[in-house]
């Protein structure tokens, strides 16, 4: 039987997230801040060991994962997973987010996510990015090194809401909804423990968005 910690944690800030850019599948590199809040909250989580850390395969989330790791006492093994990945927004990536807003379909993807179909942009469903993200879960339960122990997994702001939202017992169609399910901060840690034989078992979610350990 499995029991293992999985700690979720978002990439640091970003200069396209202080520029107010639309960050799903393209990049832009960890600011000074982004870089000192993984570094922060490595220091945080110094004393629990890990014995896998994952991450998606954008840049951002891979230097957030190793600054974390480089604070660790343990030297665990790395790997990316493509399921662990943001949100695609298609031709909308990049663009300065107050110009968005004023699409319908900009408007349906913030407020209305069960029938926002991504048909202008051309980019990915709610949906899709639930199942991958489920799926990297899974994945990740199945091949952990050992029974029993922690999983460092750094992944991205909307697809990590979505996911936790869901493992919470929420509805995802509601997920957007700030007064349902928070939006998930930069270097936020949240806990879930997974119990079963890989194959078959139970996420329960510990604590969700947790930034206490980030000063004001």
């Amino acid at each position: 039987m499995k029991n293992l910690n999985l700690y979720l944690i978002r990439h640091g800030q970003t200069e396209w997230n202080i520029a107010d850019r639309m960050q799903g599948i393209q990049n832009s590199p960890l600011t000074e801040k982004g870089v000192l809040g993984a570094k922060i909250t490595g220091e945080y989580l110094k004393n629990t060991p890990f014995i896998q850390a994952y991450s998606s395969p954008l840049p951002r989330a891979m230097d957030t994962r190793d600054y974390i790791l480089a604070e660790n006492n343990v030297s665990a093994p790395t790997a990316t997973l493509a399921g662990l990945s943001e949100m695609d927004f298609g031709a909308w990536e990049g663009q300065h987010v107050p110009e968005l807003v004023k699409l319908d379909e900009f408007q349906q993807y913030l407020k209305d996510p069960e029938n926002y179909q991504g048909k202008t942009n051309q980019g990915e469903k709610y949906l899709d990015v639930l199942n991958r993200m489920q799926r990297s879960l899974d994945e990740i339960v199945k091949n952990a090194p050992a029974d029993n122990g922690n999983i460092l997994i750094v992944s991205h702001a909307t697809a990590l809401r979505i996911l936790l939202c869901v493992l919470n017992g929420g509805d995802w169609r509601k997920h957007r909804d700030d007064n349902y399910f928070p939006r998930i901060l930069n270097t936020s840690i949240s806990l879930v423990n997974y119990q079963g034989n890989g194959d078959e078992g139970t996420y329960t979610v510990k604590y969700f968005n947790d930034v206490n350990h980030i000063p004001d």
